[in-house]
């Protein structure tokens, strides 16, 4: 009995995944069935340690050690991101300090994000004050006895800031030992109440679990921010690339730990983190770098040292590379850089790899590329990077688009005697044999072809019916292999119709039968049979006896009979049939308690007396993902091999909003020594999500009573863990008396969810507090995939269920259409949660905000915009709305608001991005109780709109408002008292007002733009081309710009930078 319990546990604690942490064993990988044990953290997963708040009361926390989680109350008090003075030991430049992290170091939080927050470590302060470089550099080293996972977090902010900033971070894995950091020296980060007379550096040192580790930090200030190349690109590697184009490399560049962290010259507004690479080759080829493969935002730069007449060395930027995909299929293709290199005789080009991401490493694919550049000077084909190779014209081809010496049926060669024909097998690009094979009519042969046998490769004995010389089917002439070896069978074969046999246009013959009665898979007669003159495509036997032909008579009366009542039962099927709604399977299946106790791990075999096949299941896509929302199936066959048991499956779906697994059925009932059963799994995935190698449980229960396996799965229906409760235990053991056996398995899933706009909730981390609110909800910072976002979620709490959901399909088709559209001026659009009932909208985060923010005088940021700036802001909102309008979009509620700040200077690309458009119809659907006409809001709206008349030239109305709102940076309609005032006033043909100061080319546009009559009104491919002459008109009206103040515009961006940071950070800490 001992034993048998033991047993029973080792099958409960190792047939998954199972963290240490776990009680009671696992029920999935990595799954807890009974919670997670006192130190760790209880997610039903019980991989991480216990997770403490520091903004509670800390006097414990749990770090990892090993395959377990250690208790320490060795932890720092502080009261805000920044230990006490007597927490941090100051260092200076110039020396070496050394230290031991062990069981008796201070645990504490880190202020760059970790998911175990508290971690043991030690706590430094550099004075900056009397530095004058422009960056440190920092080397820290641990002892080569320690397998400490090292890291090192900087920050410039000082103790009074809100929130520490990440400003650098670096880290020393197991097998590293020692790591030179550049850090930039920059101003210090206080808080935006007050500003106190320090300056200083944090550095905090930790491990990632506890291990004994010691450390030396020595710190040295320099000039320049010139560091080592990680990667020397050489002549020879590149030159071995090339002889061999299906060879590529992979250099991996630990960003992480080697990473500089400065301000990239190519891109000098942003701190980045950059791996340095360079690159020295010559040759009539290109050189392909490839950092996608980790789907990361990063950049490549390009970039040379250039040493000026004093003598002083400088970096000037030479090219840089996005890599954020664009595009009508941006969505579908993965984060990262691929560039195209050509060489340059004698010079060696110096090249960076660029992140925002402190903790990104990147296996990076090196490869040679399009020789002779595809010979695309003489029109014979083009070079195409995305593909990594020569895309080629007709009649050319191979690695470099050289003329083919035989295409589409043709030699283009003259003397061809000693070349085989191309693309076909083992005739390399130039039409000459691989090596072991041999040359006979044009054809490459191997040694065991010649000698009527098949070798590797071949498919058919050389000169049977349809094979070529080189023992492959001649598919050209439609011969393909047959399930006979060594034979090849014409496609024709099977039509039921009679047809002539052809190879390389030579008659072979003329098909005996097809399809038809005692004909073989060759369109041939079988031994003994003729073909049949009354019935072509069968065949008879030579001699047929008197009997013969009345068993023929007799046999096909009855089968005329049968045929009958076949068509008689059809009819009846016909009408009986119901047809099934496909919905039913995008359904959640009632949940069954996983059930194990006292059950075996037993995968399918005639041993574990049950068989189910398959049991990786890929639905039809096994080298393609899956589209999400497309329910896919795949069908399984289920054998009962027991002697004179019942046989019972029960597959213990998933209850998760992500995805649907429908097993139809899902309980499944098989006497013995019945034939195979089918049931059908049917997959429906509701977002970009991991599924590929994820398990789903399924039980097998065998019984001599079908009665007591009836009972079972009704007990185990609609029950968990949690509801599961003693009296349907006793029951349980009452059924198991006559359950002579039980095992478990799963279903492994091995097929991807395809990429979309449909995003995980899991993969989105936002704030707890919403950064706006408005009629249509709140708005979230939050961050994606590393990338800062904003999250608006519907206000729909008045909604009922079926309100609710028809506002949601609506919803869900405009992120679907808002998905396709992508176009310099208008906000990006990411994606959207739609498979839980709050529907999220994901957008890219602007850290200057809304225009609104910045025109009137009691708003925090007002500030006084230069003309010119005004201009161009007008300008690109024109050129955003004209692409809405080319697109059929109407936005509805175009104003200030909705107008993202790209930039606030004047020469950049893009200064205003537009957002919101056509979410205004969700707002006044759910606002039951407004009396007012018209979308959008009143201020803005056209009069026709109060009638609910909604045309393009009502966006041109509101563009009108904005635009003197933009001018005049105030409220529009001020002194007016209510919006019915304002109706009126709009109705009647009367408009806002202005002063002498307004250039007169834009108050023509703005009072062109709002007139009365919508067919007046023009349009904003006319409103673009009027802006070009506002723009260079500019220029006449500087006075505008008298009370302009750079500083105060730069003193904004920094504020809301550092506002965002906050952000962010405090969300990494959450």
């Amino acid at each position: 009995m001992t034993l048998c319990t033991l047993l029973i546990l080792i099958y409960l604690c190792y047939s998954f995944k199972c963290s240490p942490g776990c009680i009671g064993g696992c029920e999935a990988d990595n799954t807890c069935r009974g919670g997670c044990s006192e130190n760790y953290f209880n997610d039903t997963s019980c991989l991480y340690c216990k997770w403490t708040d520091p903004n509670d009361d800390v006097y414990e926390t749990f770090i990892p050690n090993g395959t377990y989680c250690m208790k320490t109350t060795n932890i720092i008090i502080k009261k805000s991101w920044l230990p006490e003075q007597k927490d941090i030991e100051s260092i200076t430049t110039g020396s070496t300090v050394t230290f031991t992290i062990n069981e008796n170091s201070m645990a504490d939080t880190s202020f760059c994000y970790y998911r175990q927050k508290y971690r043991l470590g030690k706590w430094f302060k550099l004075d900056m004050s009397s530095i004058y470089t422009d960056t440190l550099s920092i080397n820290i080293a641990k002892n080569y006895e320690s397998s400490a996972f090292l890291s090192i977090d900087i920050t410039n902010s000082q103790s009074d800031a809100y929130t520490g900033n990440c400003l650098a971070h670096a880290s020393l894995n197991e097998t590293n030992f020692e790591t030179n950091m550049l850090v930039p020296i920059l101003n210090p980060i206080y808080s935006s109440s007050t500003k106190k007379d320090e300056n200083f550096y944090y550095i905090f040192i930790n491990v990632k679990e506890y291990k004994v580790v010691t450390v030396s930090l020595t710190i040295q200030p320099v000039n320049g921010k010139t560091g080592v190349s990680r990667f020397n690109l050489t002549q020879d590697i590149a030159d071995s690339l090339a002889n061999d184009l299906s060879k590529n490399m992979y250099v991996y560049f630990s960003v992480e730990q080697y990473g500089i962290v400065c301000y990239p010259v190519c891109i000098p507004n942003i701190i980045m983190k950059i791996i340095l690479f360079e690159i020295e080759f010559d040759g009539d080829y290109s050189i392909l770098i490839d950092t996608r493969g980790a789907d990361r935002v990063n950049y490549i730069q390009e970039f040379d040292y250039i040493v000026n007449e004093s003598g002083y060395r400088y970096t000037k930027c030479l090219n840089v590379w996005t890599g954020t995909p664009h595009g009508v299929f941006a969505d579908e293709e993965p984060n990262g850089v691929f560039v195209r290199i050509e060489g340059k005789a004698n010079t060696k080009r110096y090249f960076g790899i660029m992140s925002e991401e402190q903790r990104i490493n990147l296996n990076v694919e090196v490869r040679a590329i399009c020789p002779k550049n595809c010979n695309a000077e003489t029109g014979n084909g083009n070079c195409l990077p995305q593909e990594k190779k020569c895309v080629c014209n007709d009649s050319f081809g191979g690695d470099d688009c050289h003329k083919l010496c035989y295409y589409n049926g043709k030699w283009q060669v003259n003397d061809y005697s000693s070349l085989c024909y191309f693309n076909t097998s083992h005739c390399d690009q130039f039409c000459k044999c691989e090596p072991g094979y041999s040359l006979v009519n044009n054809y490459c042969v191997s040694n065991e072809c010649k000698n009527g046998k098949l070798g590797s490769g071949d498919e058919c004995i050389q000169n049977s019916e349809g094979c070529l010389p080189n023992c492959r089917c001649d598919s050209s002439s439609g011969w393909k292999l047959s399930k006979q070896k060594g034979k090849c069978v014409n496609v024709l074969c099977g039509n039921g119709i009679i047809d002539s046999l052809y190879m390389k246009d030579t008659f072979l013959r003329k098909e005996e039968c097809d399809n038809g009665t005692n004909c073989n898979s060759f369109c041939q007669c079988i031994d003994g049979h003729t073909p049949d003159p009354d019935d072509p495509t069968s065949c008879i036997d030579t001699k047929i006896s008197g009997g013969a032909i009345a068993g023929i008579v007799i046999g096909g009366t009855v089968g005329l009979i049968l045929i009958l009542i076949f068509f008689i039962v059809l009819l009846i099927f016909v009408l009986r049939y119901k047809k099934v709604d496909i919905n039913i399977y995008k359904i959640q299946q009632p949940v069954y308690y996983y059930y194990i106790h006292g059950s075996t791990t037993s995968a399918p075999s005639k041993t574990a007396r049950y068989m189910i096949d398959p049991i990786d299941l890929d639905y039809g896509n096994d080298t393609t993902a899956t589209a999400i929302m497309d329910t896919r199936f795949e069908r399984m066959e289920v054998n009962n091999y027991s002697r004179n048991k019942w046989m019972m499956i029960i597959f213990h779906t998933p209850n998760n909003p992500k995805y649907v697994f429908y097993f139809e059925p899902q309980v499944l009932l098989i006497r013995p020594h019945s034939t195979p059963k089918l049931l059908t799994s049917y997959m429906t995935l509701h977002c970009t999500t991991k599924i590929r190698d994820m398990k789903i449980p399924y039980t097998v229960w065998f019984s001599k009573s079908k009665s007591t396996l009836e009972s079972i799965a009704n007990l185990l229906k609609d029950k968990s863990f949690e509801t599961w409760t003693p009296e349907d235990q006793a029951q349980m053991d009452k059924l198991c008396k006559n359950v002579r056996r039980h095992c478990h398995y799963h279903i492994t899933i091995k097929t991807d969810a395809a990429s979309s706009t449909h995003i995980d909730m899991d993969e989105l981390n936002m704030s707890e507090k919403p950064i706006a609110e408005g009629a249509m909800g709140k708005v979230y910072i939050g961050s994606y995939r590393s990338v800062p976002v904003a999250v608006k979620q519907f206000r729909w709490e008045s909604l009922s269920d079926e309100e609710m959901s028809e506002l949601k399909k609506e919803v869900i088709a405009e992120c679907e259409m808002m998905s396709k559209l992508r176009n310099p001026f208008i906000a990006n659009y990411m994606g959207s949660v739609t498979y839980i009932p709050q529907v999220s909208m994901i957008i890219q985060f602007f850290v200057l905000g809304s225009l609104g923010e910045y025109l009137r005088k009691e708003k925090e940021d007002y500030v006084k915009l230069p003309y010119k700036l005004k201009v161009r802001m007008l300008f690109d909102t024109a050129r955003g709305m004209q692409f809405l309008h080319e697109n059929r979009i109407m936005h509805l509620d175009l104003k200030p608001d909705n107008l993202l700040v790209n930039s606030l200077y004047t020469d950049s690309a893009c200064c205003i991005k537009i957002t919101d458009f056509g979410t205004s119809r969700f707002t006044k659907k759910n606002n039951k109780n407004s009396e007012d006409k018209g979308l959008g809001t009143p201020i803005y709206a056209a009069p026709e709109t109060y009638h609910d008349e909604y045309t393009n030239a009502g966006d041109v109305y509101s563009y009108a408002i904005s635009a003197w709102e933009l001018f005049y940076q105030e409220e529009p309609y001020k002194e007016f008292k209510s919006l019915f005032e304002i109706k009126d006033y709009v109705e009647s043909g009367k408009r806002l007002g202005f002063d002498t100061s307004i250039p007169m080319l834009l108050k023509g546009l703005i009072q062109d733009c709002w007139k009365q009559n919508v067919g007046e009104r023009p349009s904003f491919e006319q409103v673009c081309k009027r802006l070009v002459k506002l723009d260079e008109d500019a220029i006449n009206h500087l006075e505008l710009d008298n009370d302009v103040s750079d500083g105060r515009i730069e003193e904004i961006i920094n504020n809301r930078t550092q506002r965002m940071q906050d952000q962010l950070n405090e969300i990494s800490h959450d």
